[in-house]
C-alpha cells in the first residue's frame, strides 16, 4: 500500500492503542500515538523511492548517534544505579541494532549483491523478525514510558505488515522458514480498492480499541 495509507492506518492504530490503555487505567498509553504511526512507516525504509527510504542514511546516522550516547550514559548510570537509563540502552540494542545493521548493509555493494533479501523492498523489513525483537524487548523493560513506546511501535509496525499482506504482492511473514510472500487479498496498490480497504481497516482498528 502507499505511504499515505500506511500513515493513516498507523495513526488509527496509535489512537486505538491509546483508547485501549486509557480504558484500562493507563494514561501513559497516549504515547502510542507517537510511536505507532512512526513504526507504521518504518518497514518501507527498504524502499528507495519512499520518503523514509530516501532518508535512510540520515536515519542510520541518527540511530548510531543515539546508541553511542545511550552507551555513554549507561556507563555513567551503572555507577549511580540509575535503572531507567540501563533500560533505555537495552531497548536501543534490541530494537535499533537490527535496523541499523540493515541501513549499513543497504548502502554497500556487497549487501545488495550477496544478501539481496535483506535490502530489497518487501524483504526482511516486511517479515515478523523486528516485531519479535520488539516483543522480547518489552519483557526486559521496567520503565513504564519506555515500555509503552515500544509496545506502540510494535502494534504500529504490525499494522504495516497486515496492510501489505492485503495486497496482491503480500509479505514474507514466515521468513526464515520460507521467503514466500503471503497475500490475504489481491488489492492493487494505489487503487480505489486500497482506499476502500484502508477505510474499513481503520474503522475496525478504532472499534477494537473500544471493544477490548
Amino acid at each position: 500500500m502507499t505511504g499515505k495509507t500506511h500513515k493513516v492506518i498507523g495513526i488509527a492504530t496509535g489512537i486505538a492503542f491509546s483508547i485501549y490503555g486509557l480504558r484500562h487505567g493507563n494514561p501513559a498509553a497516549i504515547l502510542g500515538m507517537v510511536s505507532a504511526p512512526m513504526a507504521a512507516m518504518l518497514p518501507d525504509i527498504d524502499h528507495g523511492s519512499s520518503r523514509i527510504g530516501k532518508t535512510r542514511k540520515i536515519a542510520a546516522n541518527l540511530v548510531v548517534a543515539l546508541a553511542i550516547v545511550a552507551l555513554v550514559v549507561s556507563a555513567w548510570s551503572y555507577s549511580w544505579y540509575i535503572e531507567s537509563y540501563r533500560t533505555l540502552v537495552l531497548t536501543l540494542l534490541i530494537v535499533a541494532a537490527p535496523i541499523t545493521a540493515l541501513f549499513w548493509l543497504s548502502q554497500t555493494k556487497w549487501g545488495r549483491s550477496t544478501i539481496g533479501f535483506v535490502t530489497k523492498h518487501r524483504g526482511i523489513m516486511h517479515t515478523l523478525l523486528l516485531p519479535i525483537f520488539m516483543f522480547f524487548a518489552v519483557g526486559f523493560i521496567n520503565e513504564i514510558y519506555f515500555r509503552i513506546l515500544v509496545l506502540g511501535a510494535l502494534v504500529g509496525y504490525l499494522s504495516h505488515i497486515l496492510a501489505d499482506c492485503l495486497t496482491a504482492k503480500g509479505c514474507p511473514v514466515l521468513f526464515p522458514i520460507t521467503r514466500r510472500n503471503f497475500s490475504l487479498l489481491k488489492i492493487t496498490t494505489g487503487s480505489v480498492q486500497e482506499k476502500v480497504c484502508a477505510g474499513v481497516l481503520v474503522t475496525i482498528i478504532i472499534v477494537l480499541g473500544f471493544v477490548f
